[in-house]
């Protein structure tokens, strides 16, 4: 009988050596229920441990989905031992067992944690959106402690206990300091305390990278002024210089950093105009240019009263579907909106539909030589979402509104929501230089706001250089050099704003909607600055260059009237004249197009009759007896001879068959009871007529293409167009050149059998043709044309020195009451600015915006300053008209900086535009 094994009693106590963590050995002895006991408590507080782990990543979390995390990529919660596959008992064991862990684990290392990161569900777009809402929240905040931070004012929680303490890396122009630590508030936003120092976070609730504001302003500033300066591009500037890999987030952190910023100084900027009493809406158009807006008592009246320009430009384009994710809109005091553009989508249709009701004053070649002229609502483009924009700006150059074109070519609806703009707040007797000014009147005049334009008294003209490829008709009617009030002005406006905006075309390609408008509007904001620091000398140089101009060719016409005994009357009858006998030749007579086609038709069947006499007078062959045998007659070539023949002799009579039915069918339609012959004088008048409109096809021909080059010259010598776009106009000057030699040589072997006889040009002279519309005069020679006065190459060129002069004597009227009213303007800013100042001191003297103001006004009254030199310039001058008003250089700035003492004929600081100046010399030179 086998004895039972004893049972081990649970107190039995066990002797264990063990290694010491000081590497040494010790005994002991513990009973199992003690052991089991111990690792029982270890098991209960590393489950705690868990639970607590568990819960502190589950806040951190939402805490990071609140703040609108932008990384596309998991989020890391901390390091943390967490392996679900395993038994959650046998998680933290040991190498030796179970019943051994509490005393290995005083001797052996832990294991490697694992990272566990926990995937944001939620799309890019709802970031965006949370993030942005985040930031709207707390901007009232962040623009009180942004405006304390830059003018030094104490706030009333400076002395307030602090709540927080968090650190950020911050990055600066000279230098990137990491954990810098951030006292908070209580009660305020991170980015609160942050602005305090003059940081700004890159995220709105829990931000971990700051950027200096200085950065950011620097950045602000070197975009104002270069568009094509990137994001992208200082976000590398400032990984080289602190020594930093560049990688894509830094410029998202950028971004996201100088979207704020922007949004800070745009609503500072409101609150400011709120107290000067600029109204948003309606500012840019009536009161952004003083010598335009700023109407003076007893000033002289102006007809029109102010002149502006509009055109369109495809440079500002925008793939549709870039940047889907960013949901914002970005309002600009310069767009108009889409809904006011689209309430006119229809007035096309319409015109169409009731142009038989309009007179046309214009002829079709005028809309033929325009793209934007032709445009319509079928001509979709659906690659890009903006295909370009349509601005607005006055003579001085400050943009007044501006359309994004959209999905489409120039349509009419485009212009139309703009002229309609104008008209609302402008009001009466305004000028609008268009390039297709003749086809934009007739689609005013025809739409729903033409009783409204006629009703105005709206004048719509052709630019001065763009002018020269309409008809000379249309030039006669439209071109600023022969319309009353216009003076020396070239409504060339828009040509020099898309010069300098085509530099920010680079960026906006891909860009969201958001940064595409904000991009523009920021580009035209600085534009507009300049425009306005330039503004008295713009006035000064056109006064100087007036005078100037008056001084050189007064004495000339004088001599020139006295020699051909002639008026100024003449000119302006030589001009009528000119203007009547084009609009009487504009339309062919139908008689005489009915006798052109008869005579077409008839030459074609003298031509088929003359073959087919040809064939019928072709002697028969002849053969002897002789040639025939018994096995062979005819050989194989006469045979086949006789065949061709026979078959050319059937087609020439089919076709003489045929075009004698068309010459009857013909007579018969237009009632002519008796065929004319080649020798009656009906028919000899015809051909004549016939060859005269073939000569006027080439010299139509020719002057198409001496204009297009004028054109590409003048495209070619623009800032900001691109390298291809040079190298493909440098190409098509060339090709031009040669095609134009070619017609010219056309014209030279027709030009003598004219009657009377045509002039035989050179190659030189064509380009002045073009500028003096005198290729009109080449084409026609009815009822003693080159008999005419007007049609002498001296009287047209006297006349135009003439035209020029009257418009120049304009220009002074209008110089006298815009340098008025800038003058009456720096007075009149200074004065409300500083009445604003010391009204807030009353109302409010803790306000935050009185040290904005100082310094706004500071500013201004710097620029203010600088008109107030100029002025006393054009004062200066000997023959100046105008009224001389005193000026106040008393008053000083409130910040006590030292006015710009520096010369006011310094340096532009836009210098790039300056190469577009060459468009105008280009035309000056042409009149």
């Amino acid at each position: 009988m086998v004895p039972p094994k004893k049972r081990m009693s649970t107190s039995s106590r066990v002797t264990m050596t063990l290694l010491s963590s000081s590497m040494g050995l010790r005994t002991t002895r513990s009973s199992l229920s003690q052991i089991q006991d111990s690792r029982l408590r270890r098991e209960q507080e590393q489950r705690q441990i868990r639970d607590n782990s568990r819960r502190m990543q589950e806040l951190l979390a939402e805490a990071q989905l609140e703040a609108g995390h932008d990384s596309l990529e998991t989020m890391d919660f901390g390091d943390e031992v967490i392996d679900d596959s395993r038994d959650e008992f046998a998680e933290d064991e040991p190498v030796g067992g179970p019943l051994l862990s509490e005393f290995f684990l005083t001797c052996s290392q832990e294991r490697e944690p694992r990272v566990r990161r926990r995937i944001d569900v939620r799309t890019r777009t709802q970031r965006r959106q949370h993030a942005n809402a985040a930031w709207k929240e707390q901007m009232p905040i962040l623009v009180n402690s942004y405006l304390a931070w830059r003018h030094g004012v104490p706030t009333v929680d400076d002395n307030a206990m602090m709540s927080n303490i968090f650190h950020v890396d911050v990055v600066g122009i000279s230098g990137f300091a990491r954990a810098i630590t951030i006292q908070q508030r209580p009660n305020e936003p991170a980015n609160g305390a942050l602005l305090r120092m003059g940081l700004l976070g890159c995220s709105p609730l829990q931000p971990t990278i700051a950027i200096h504001i200085k950065c950011l302003e620097l950045y602000h500033q070197i975009r104002r002024r270069q568009s094509s300066f990137s994001i992208q591009a200082i976000t590398k500037v400032l990984c080289s210089l602190h020594n930093i890999t560049y990688f894509g987030q830094l410029r998202d952190q950028f971004s996201d950093a100088f979207d704020i910023y922007l949004q800070i100084l745009e609503e500072i900027r409101s609150r400011v105009d709120r107290i000067l009493g600029k109204d948003p809406n309606t500012w840019q158009i009536n009161g952004a240019c003083p010598s335009c807006t700023f109407k003076q008592p007893n000033e002289s009246i102006l007809s029109p009263a102010r002149l502006h320009a509009m055109d369109g430009n495809f440079s500002a384009k925008r793939l549709d579907g870039s940047g889907s994710a960013d949901p914002r809109l970005f309002h600009s005091r310069y767009f108009i909106s889409e809904a006011e553009v689209d309430q006119f989508k229809d007035d096309v249709r319409r015109r169409t539909s009731e142009s038989s009701t309009v007179d046309s004053t214009i002829s079709s070649a005028c809309t033929e030589n325009w793209t934007a002229a032709k445009a319509v609502d079928d001509d979709k483009i659906t690659v890009f979402d903006q295909t370009g924009i349509f601005l607005l700006a006055c003579r001085h150059g400050l943009i007044e509104c501006v359309a994004e074109m959209k999905h489409s070519g120039e349509l009419a609806k485009y212009g139309l929501a703009t002229v309609n703009r104008l008209l609302d707040v402008c009001g009466a007797d305004q000028a609008i230089g268009h390039d297709i000014a003749c086809s934009s009147r007739k689609t005013i005049a025809t739409s729903s706001i033409g009783a409204k334009a006629a009703d105005l008294n709206l004048q719509v003209v052709v630019n001065a250089f763009h002018g020269f490829s309409h008809d000379r008709r249309c030039q006669l009617q439209n071109h600023p050099l022969y319309l009353n009030g216009l003076g020396l002005e070239d409504l060339e406006t828009c040509e020099r704003i898309f010069a300098s905006s085509n530099s920010a075309a680079v960026l906006i390609r891909h860009a969201s909607y958001f940064h595409w408008m904000q991009f523009l509007d920021l580009h035209f904001d600085q534009w507009d600055m300049d425009r306005y620091l330039d503004l008295s000398k713009f006035l000064y140089n056109n006064y100087v260059q007036a005078l100037q101009i008056i001084e050189t060719n007064t004495p000339v016409l004088k001599d020139f009237k006295q020699l051909h005994n002639l008026t100024d009357v003449d000119f302006i009858s030589w001009r009528n004249e000119e203007r009547d006998y084009l609009s009487e030749v504009a339309t062919e007579p139908t008689s005489d197009a009915i006798a052109v086609a008869y005579v077409e038709q008839l030459e074609k069947l003298q031509y088929a009759e003359a073959t087919y006499g040809r064939l019928t007078s072709v002697p028969f062959l002849t053969y002897t007896p002789a040639n025939f045998t018994r096995t062979a007659g005819l050989n194989a070539a006469a045979r086949n001879n006789s065949r061709a023949f026979e078959s050319e002799h059937t087609s020439a009579l089919r076709k003489y068959e045929l075009q004698l039915n068309v010459v009857e069918d013909f007579e018969r339609r237009h009632s002519f009871t008796e065929r004319w012959l080649p020798y009656d004088p009906k028919y000899v008048q015809a051909v004549r007529y016939s060859q005269e409109r073939q000569f006027i096809r080439l010299v139509e021909e020719l002057e198409g293409l001496v204009v297009r080059r004028l054109f590409e010259l003048s495209k070619a010598n623009l800032a900001g167009t691109g390298y291809k776009m040079r190298k493909y106009i440098s190409k098509a000057i060339t090709r031009r050149s040669a095609t134009i030699r070619t017609a010219l040589e056309k014209y030279n072997r027709l030009a003598p059998l004219q009657n009377p006889p045509r002039p035989v040009l050179d190659y030189s002279e064509i380009v002045g043709y073009a500028s003096l519309g005198e290729f009109s005069v080449l084409k026609h020679s009815r009822h003693d044309i080159l008999t005419k006065p007007w049609t002498v190459s001296a009287n047209r060129e006297m006349a135009a020195k003439y035209f020029k002069l009257v418009r120049l004597h304009e220009e002074i009227v209008r110089l006298n009451v815009e340098i008025k009213r800038l003058q009456s303007w720096v007075e009149h800013e200074d004065r409300t600015m500083l009445e604003a100042i010391d009204s807030l001191l009353a109302d409010d003297p803790d306000s935050l915006l009185i040290a904005e103001l100082k310094t706004l006004y500071a500013k201004r009254h710097r620029i203010n300053n600088n008109h107030r030199k100029r002025l006393q310039q054009i004062y200066a001058l000997d023959r100046y008209t105008g009224e001389r008003l005193p000026t106040d250089h008393t008053v000083i700035a409130p910040n006590g900086d030292r006015d710009d003492e520096g010369s006011v004929n310094g340096p532009e600081d836009d210098a790039m535009n300056e190469e577009a100046m060459r468009l105008e010399d280009l035309m000056s030179h042409s009149l």
